[in-house]
């Protein structure tokens, strides 16, 4: 099981665990009417999806310890996806049944049962104010939803409405917060774990909304040069205005005047001075534009550096797989090790349509890093498999496997790890996979 889904189960098991130790399991188990069992229902799976939403919020403030414990930021957002879809499902039960509730009362068919008689003065009006906004907020939620995992819609709309997502949340937020006072769960251990996750994620959400995600690893830097190299791929050359401290194999996001998010590239360099360079494919909405909107001389911002690429284990023995412009990291950490002595025996197989532009820079910084060079050209020699990689380098079992490049070329090395009783923690990489 992967990390970040390993801490998808804790967070689910926490919310379990609020429920449990709060009043509204005994409701549950002597419930003597399905009226009072769908409210306890409800409440159930209120309390797992605000937790499970609230655990998406905190990681996408992009708060460093928490990143790390995860795996990264390319597999702290993993999280966040995997966590907010089952926050939206549990979020999206508890609604039809509280709607249906509403159904059934109105059309008296079942009896309301008084449930806020025991809340007088500014805890009545908190919890009916917890209502206002709520079911219009929660319908908005629905259609962002929608359009972040209907991929067919543009990228630049899903970037758009998905900074709603901070802002409906605080309505979520407060209702879980206000309803506490009416479930009787203020002093019980449950209610304490929901106030943790449900104050600490607004937090995180106002964060979000002010754009200080990231604030500390913030630099400013100026395009010294772009020039569009081969094949669509386009070379950025960024100074920054202080010196950034980053490991090799390790990306940044940019933001260029044009755009309206940033972006995560890998840093493609590893030098001394304040120069980054960047190799991005034409391959998007975004990427298409950077030749015709991205200017000498303009400012850009730079937040990072994020990632866990860096090439740091203990095994003696290296392969290193790139496939296309998923070259990048590893041209960070050749020069790295062109400039420090390699310890490692590393293996470098590179798979490229073509002729890769990079393979003259690959020839000279290999041998300057003591490193073994292969490349593959598909046109000539076919698509790079995992049989033809254990070819290649026969010591692959005892290597451990760094990765950079299309995600269906690494779902087909890890099926061939999977088969090969590999273990699959072997395979590092960054999945750039935001949406």
């Amino acid at each position: 099981m992967k990390t970040y889904t390993k801490w998808v189960l804790f967070t689910f098991i926490a919310a379990l665990l609020a429920f449990i130790l709060s009043p509204s399991l005994e409701r549950l188990l002597t419930s003597t009417s399905s009226h009072g069992f769908r409210i306890s229902i409800m409440y159930l799976t209120g309390t797992l999806g605000i937790i499970l939403m609230s655990a998406a919020v905190i990681v996408s403030a992009r708060i460093s310890f928490i990143n790390n414990m995860l795996g990264g930021l390319d597999k702290a957002y993993n999280f966040h996806k995997l966590s907010a879809g089952l926050g939206f499902l549990f979020g999206f039960i508890h609604y039809i049944i509280s709607f249906t509730n509403k159904m059934l009362i109105k059309a008296g068919i079942i009896e309301s049962t008084p449930s806020t008689n025991h809340l007088t003065g500014t805890i009545l009006e908190i919890y009916k104010a917890s209502y206002v906004f709520l079911e219009p907020a929660f319908i908005i939620m629905i259609v962002v939803v929608f359009i972040a995992g209907y991929r067919k819609i543009p990228y630049h709309i899903f970037q758009y409405t998905h900074k709603l997502i901070p802002l409906l949340y605080l309505f979520a937020a407060f209702h879980a917060f206000a309803t506490i006072f009416r479930g009787g769960w203020v002093g019980s251990i449950g209610g304490v774990i929901l106030h943790a996750f449900v104050i600490i994620g607004a937090v995180c959400s106002v964060i979000t909304i002010l754009q200080l995600t990231g604030i500390k690893h913030r630099y400013k830097g100026i395009v010294k040069n772009i020039k569009n190299i081969q094949n669509g791929i386009i070379e950025i050359q960024i100074e920054t205005d202080n010196k950034l401290e980053y490991k090799a194999g390790q990306f940044v996001f940019l933001k260029f005047k044009f755009s309206f998010e940033p972006h995560p590239f890998s840093i493609a360099s590893y030098s001394n001075d304040n120069i980054l360079t960047f190799y991005i494919r034409e391959s998007g909405d975004y990427t298409n534009k950077l030749m015709e909107n991205v200017k000498n001389g303009e400012s850009v911002s730079i937040e990072g550096p994020y990632g866990q690429f860096t090439f740091d284990d203990k095994d003696r023995s290296q392969l290193w797989i790139a496939g296309g412009i998923g070259i990048t990291p590893f041209l960070a950490a050749l020069e790295y090790m062109s400039l420090n002595k390699n310890h490692k025996d590393i293996t470098l197989i590179l798979s490229s349509i073509g002729k890769s532009p990079f393979e003259e820079k690959l020839n000279t910084l290999c041998s300057k890093a003591n490193v073994k060079l292969i490349t593959v050209d598909t046109d000539k020699d076919g698509m790079l498999s995992y049989e033809k990689i254990k070819n290649l380098a026969p010591d692959i079992i005892s290597s451990s496997i760094w990765f950079c490049g299309p995600y269906g070329f690494r779902r087909n090395i890890e099926k061939g790890l999977k088969s090969d009783n590999i273990n699959i923690n072997n395979l590092h990489y960054d999945s750039f996979t935001f949406r």
